[in-house]
């Protein structure tokens, strides 16, 4: 076992940036260990969720740790920052973590060196030997070793951290920045603030930051909009296209966990807003002409800076405003928090609706939006229906596309990832949320008869999922690191082995599907839209490949397996077509589809009945969907459009 608590005695003046992780991380779901992914990785996500508790903490208590002196204390301090009360305890060990007693009620600004100062840590080894030890600056290492993170969260922590160590130089001197021709110069003049110069080279690339030189000795208070001037930036970009930037205001871009298209617009929507108090904070309290979009962004340009500000970023279009507040006095207002201000043109493709109001905050409201189908023996579709809030709904389809019912699944669900059907009518929902996912059991009749849930797992997202004849479901994970996994499931929905794959450097997604004969079917997808299709046995193993090759003019969108055996791949055209491809088990072509072009649709997935047709689903901008029933000659049999709800 690693040695206790090391240099937790080190006290020295200084400081550390706290907050860096999101609040909403330590609501993630409760921690269930399985064989492969837990109980080691399992014990890292508790580790960072307990983290993200200490920085909460911390905020809330003038930035000092919470009392250490034994388990108790320190869990009676936290807890009402954690969500989950089992992100306490290690999967592995069954034990309570142990915090540091040397540190608890001290300030953070007395530790100089937080990347060697630790927090708490495993009671006791694992089975394998080793402990996890999670560290003042939110690193985590287990066996001695930095635990696997996502380097693009870790560099914009970095930054962040780069940041705001430069303004408190400039808070020091004067308001002017120090000589930053040379990263070794920024990097000497920031040492006192940054404390560990392992900051200045990002984790994803290996390659020093880049200051911005052009700064060097300015006055800070010569800036007119510290928002939208950079400090210090990637000098190379991250292999998954990212790069991160660190502005004068101390924010940084890209954020560093992804937003849904609703967050992206809500967020956009919420600096317009903070943009027009400002403006009528300068007019006599009066707000702006709102009739005219080019008005409106000559006017309040000045204050957002970002053009960008006054389009949804998922539609491109202009926003709606309130023309009935041109030119208001601002005090009028009886109650700005329910006034609305500006609202969104069209649903976002998450189907969320944003609304800004007068006091600047926004509303968001959901609509449900057709995301997965799958076939069941009975020629039924299942029609599964996703919304940016995690709720979900599923409907069932006659053979012909009528729906027959629709019920609700329950919120908080996640992303839907994929539906598939087994033969005994049993239908498995995927859900995933960042690190985890939720699994449903859905009979027949359309009740939810089993519900499981997996993770966190650091740096793991479930991607899909896949049933074959004998009906045990299968998921396929994906890590940050371009790894892969397959599991198998029980059919109680239960976790019982995995098969694991990669790195594989340039994959960007992947889709799968299973036989009759259980038999896999994993489409990679590479650069420049071109396909790696494999074949797997029941038990995951390699067993052929074939290369496609598009070259940019189509996406492979999903796969799926007719009854006899025969791989159907739908894809999407850039230039809006739709065609299936069908390979029988030998890799040979023995069918091709070209169903043209739908204006304003967008396939989406593919499924096949016992009777050999194929469903296939399209989505709108708007959120609609419709679905489409062939054979497999490619004739027309029937067509259902569906409204968003």
């Amino acid at each position: 076992m690693e040695k206790l608590f090391r240099n937790a005695a080190v006290i020295a003046a200084g400081a550390i940036v706290t907050a860096i992780l999101a609040p909403v991380l330590a609501k993630g779901l409760t921690p269930t260990p399985a064989p492969g992914f837990a109980p080691d990785d399992a014990c890292v996500g508790n580790s960072r969720l307990l983290f993200v508790a200490v920085e909460q903490y911390l905020q809330d208590n003038d930035e000092t740790l919470p009392p250490t002196d034994t388990i108790s204390h320190f869990q009676t301090a936290v807890s009402p920052y954690l969500a989950n009360k089992s992100a306490f305890i290690c999967p592995a060990t069954h034990l309570a973590y142990q915090p540091n007693p040397a540190i608890g009620g001290h300030s953070l600004a007395e530790f100089n060196t937080p990347r060697t100062v630790a927090v708490f840590q495993d009671t006791a080894s694992h089975a394998n030997h080793k402990s996890t030890v999670t560290f003042l600056d939110g690193h985590v290492e287990q066996g001695g070793v930095t635990a696997d993170s996502n380097p693009d969260i870790a560099c914009g922590s970095q930054i962040r951290q780069l940041s705001l160590a430069m303004l408190e130089y400039v808070q020091d001197n004067d308001l002017q920045y120090p000589l930053l021709d040379t990263a070794s110069h920024a990097q000497a003049a920031l040492m006192p603030y940054a404390k560990d110069s392992s900051l200045f080279t990002c984790p994803s690339t290996g390659a020093p930051y880049k200051f911005n030189s052009n700064l060097s000795y300015v006055n800070y208070t010569s800036i007119a909009h510290p928002g939208a001037v950079v400090v210090v930036q990637d000098s190379v970009t991250h292999s998954d296209g990212v790069t991160t930037i660190g502005y004068a205001d101390g924010h940084v871009t890209p954020a560093p966990t992804p937003t849904s298209p609703g967050d992206a617009d809500a967020k956009n929507m919420r600096r317009l807003g903070l943009g027009l108090l400002q403006y009528t904070q300068d007019y006599d309290e009066k707000l702006p002409p709102l009739t005219s979009e080019p008005t409106i962004e000559t006017l309040v340009l000045p204050y957002v800076v970002d053009p960008t500000v006054f389009t949804n970023p998922n539609t491109g279009e202009y926003y709606v405003y309130n023309s009935a507040l041109s030119g208001v006095f601002y005090g009028n207002i009886a109650s700005p928090a329910q006034t609305w201000l500006a609202k969104d043109r069209s649903v976002n493709p998450d189907g969320s609706f944003n609304t800004l109001m007068a006091d600047a905050h926004v509303l968001t409201r959901y609509s449900s939006i057709p995301t997965h189908i799958s076939v069941g023996a009975d020629n039924d579709t299942r029609l599964l229906w996703g919304r940016g809030d995690g709720q979900a709904v599923l409907s069932f389809l006659s053979p012909t596309g009528d729906e027959q019912w629709r019920g609700y699944l329950g919120a908080g669900l996640g992303t839907a990832r994929g539906i598939v059907t087994a033969p005994s009518g049993m239908s498995t929902l995927l859900f995933s949320s960042p690190s985890s996912a939720t699994v449903l059991g859905i009979n027949a009749r359309g009740n939810v008869v089993q519900k499981s849930q997996f993770g966190p797992y650091a740096g793991w997202q479930a991607k899909g999922v896949a049933v074959g004849g004998n009906g045990l479901p299968r998921l396929l994970w994906s890590r940050y690191d371009k790894s892969w996994a397959i599991w198998q499931m029980s059919a109680a929905g239960d976790y019982t082995s995995d098969v694991r794959f990669g790195p594989f450097t340039g994959i960007s997604d992947a889709v799968i599907a299973a036989g009759a004969d259980n038999a896999l079917t994993v489409g990679w997808k590479q650069p420049g839209d071109d396909v790696a299709l494999w074949r797997l046995s029941s038990s995951a193993v390699y067993q052929s490949a074939l290369s496609l090759r598009v070259n940019h003019t189509r996406q492979l969108v999903a796969t799926t397996v007719d009854p006899n055996n025969v791989t159907w791949l739908l894809w999407a055209g850039t230039t809006g077509t739709t065609t299936l491809d069908a390979y029988n088990s030998q890799n040979t072509l023995v069918n091709h589809l070209d169903l043209g072009v739908d204006a304003g649709w967008t396939a989406r997935d593919l499924g096949v009945g016992a009777d050999g047709n194929l469903r296939i689903l399209w989505t709108s901008a708007t959120g609609s969907g419709r679905l489409r029933v062939l054979t497999p000659a490619g004739s027309v049999f029937s067509t259902h459009d569906f409204a968003a709800f």
